[in-house]
């Protein structure tokens, strides 16, 4: 009867804690559809034209499952026990109290909106307003929008005080203007109201509707605890009584218990025992071996003996399968080894065939171009030409026909290089001379833009290869000239300290944005524009810069403004460090 009634307060037991578990699950499951509503569903149009999503309706169907499993768990005869109904009770208050949060937080994001709805739609308008009636002064609207979108992207704080601070000065710069005055109070109102609205929402480590719904989240799971290990303690309890129930029944059946395994042991046990010991040892060595004779006799005719030939003639089958697998394994081991090394193989020599063809089409541009204007003059103007002319107009297409042959040299041995066919050959060059060479090799080029190249030079002995410096030059000098308008300036200038020597190429050409910026040394992208005289690029001579400069054991840095040019700083190892 005891045992009875155990069983049943044990059922009532699991029929709570199945309830309680449910809870825990849809609890998380509120979790989970709060953070999905935060994280994804908050940014998508649908939210704010709906007024709902597929989160906030998850979010309501927990509640009727929790509502559902805690009115099961009122009809419990265990929930009438004070220290479970008081925490039912909390627990029901809290899940209701969640709920009201969460639709306070749904409704402080509806009123933030994004895109064109709500206050970030206002936000935008107020934006355009400004800028496309010139109500203030655009430099004055790009500091309200930096701070703007500093705070909007980063929850800077501090973008937000400054913001209101710039918007309060600016009213008072504009007060005699009411338009002005009216459509910038609006701005910063607006921009106000989205900062409060952002602030009581908070996340889990601020204060703010996140932070209270995750501290109900975390007193729920306390109570449903609590309430696990209070079952678990009568369940305990429960069963302890049934110990000292049985432990006389044990005592009796301990001693018969003793008497019949000892016999079975004798009579069938043993065996098997020792069958099965024997086996153990045969899988230890991974079959190498038949059973042994000590375990196991192997002239024993009764069903144990049979059991042990027939287990050695597997073994022995076995045995054979497992060499032919592993000469197969082998093999096939060594064809994959092969076959993943002729890959990479491919793979590297695809690389650089790629990369080799992309720096001829670059490089090999602009000094022939040059060739191409000198003879398009010379044909155009060849019974005009002294004989002074005729000797100059030679000599420059012989030296631009040498840089040709040099340059084609140096991406040949640069080529071999990368596939280790040679190694780079580091010495002593002469930075200063390596840069008049090639500004006298793109001259042409920047006197067809009408662009004008200063050069501030030093003599310095670098320690580098000459080709790839010479390459290096060329195709910043080249970008430079690409990308500066007409009538423009490139200043060339080189310094030094202790150990490293620099060229600073500064031109005040179009620039580039952040975006352009982060792209420029990315090895697996190819990233070109047309430059301001619709030159075109393949866009890889920056990146092959980088690596000539990494194998020399220099640096490459590049700054740059949209709108108003570009510096590159290279850094060279000077021939002697103790200069």
């Amino acid at each position: 009867m005891i045992s009875v009634k155990v069983n049943d307060k044990r059922l009532l037991m699991h029929q709570m804690m199945n309830h309680l578990d449910d809870i825990r699950h849809h609890v998380g499951k509120q979790s989970e559809a709060r953070q999905n509503f935060l994280l994804k569903e908050r940014f998508t149009e649908s939210f704010y034209t709906t007024s709902t999503s597929e989160s906030i309706l998850q979010y309501q169907r927990m509640v009727k499952l929790i509502d559902s499993s805690l009115s099961a768990i009122n009809q419990n005869q265990l929930s009438t026990k004070p220290y479970i109904a008081e925490k039912i009770v909390a627990i029901t208050r809290n899940i209701h109290a969640q709920e009201m949060v969460f639709e306070r937080m749904v409704d402080s994001v509806k009123q933030l909106g994004m895109g064109s709805q709500g206050l970030m739609g206002a936000l935008t308008m107020h934006q355009t307003t400004l800028a496309n009636s010139q109500l203030i002064a655009a430099s004055d609207l790009s500091k309200l929008d930096a701070l703007a979108k500093a705070y909007l992207e980063k929850r800077d704080e501090k973008a937000a005080i400054q913001f209101d601070s710039l918007a309060r000065k600016l009213l008072f710069t504009y007060s005699n203007s009411p338009s002005s005055e009216t459509v910038l109070e609006a701005y910063r109102q607006t921009f106000v109201r989205i900062v409060k609205l952002e602030r009581s929402i908070g996340n889990s480590n601020q204060a703010g509707l996140q932070n209270e719904l995750l501290k109900q989240s975390q007193s729920n799971d306390e109570q449903l605890q609590a309430i696990l290990s209070t079952i678990d303690t009568l369940y305990e309890a429960d069963l302890q009584r049934l110990e000292w129930i049985f432990y006389g029944l044990i005592g009796v059946t301990l001693i018969a218990g003793l008497l019949l395994s000892y016999v079975i042991s004798n009579e069938i046990t043993r065996p098997l025992i020792e069958l099965n010991k024997a086996t153990k040892e045969v899988v230890a060595t991974k079959f190498k071996d038949d059973i042994n004779p000590d375990f196991i006799d192997e002239f024993r005719m009764d069903e144990i003996g049979q059991l042990a030939i027939n287990f050695n003639l597997a073994i022995r089958k076995i045995r054979r399968s497992i060499k032919i697998i592993q000469d197969k394994s082998e093999s096939l081991q060594n064809k994959n080894k092969q076959l993943l090394e002729n890959e990479e193989t491919l793979k590297l020599i695809g690389a650089q065939k790629d990369k080799f063809l992309s720096i001829i089409s670059h490089d090999m541009r602009a000094p022939l171009s040059s060739i191409i204007s000198f003879l398009d003059y010379y044909k155009d103007n060849f019974k005009n030409f002294t004989e002074a002319e005729i000797e100059f107009v030679s000599s420059n297409l012989n030296t631009h026909v040498k840089k040709v042959v040099e340059m084609l040299d140096g991406l040949l041995m640069w080529s071999r290089s990368q596939t280790g066919e040679i190694q780079m050959n580091l010495q002593p060059i002469d930075l200063a001379q390596i840069i008049e060479d090639t500004v006298t090799v793109l001259n042409q080029s920047a006197l067809n833009k009408k662009i004008r190249i200063r050069t501030y030079l030093h003599s310095q002995l670098i320690w580098a290869d000459k080709n790839m410096t010479a390459f290096i030059i060329r195709n910043i000098l080249s970008n430079a000239i690409k990308y500066t308008n007409e009538g423009g300036m490139i200043d060339i200038n080189t310094k030094r300290n202790k150990y490293n020597a620099f060229v600073i190429i500064k031109d005040t050409g179009v620039g580039m944005t952040s975006d352009a910026m982060s792209r420029l040394f990315q090895d697996n992208v190819s990233y070109s524009t047309f430059g301001t005289a619709n030159e075109k690029g393949i866009g890889l001579g920056l990146v092959l810069c980088k690596d000539f400069m990494n194998k020399m054991n220099g640096n490459i840095e590049i700054e740059s403004l949209h709108g108003e040019g570009t510096t590159v700083n290279l850094l060279f190892p000077l021939v002697s460090r103790g200069d």
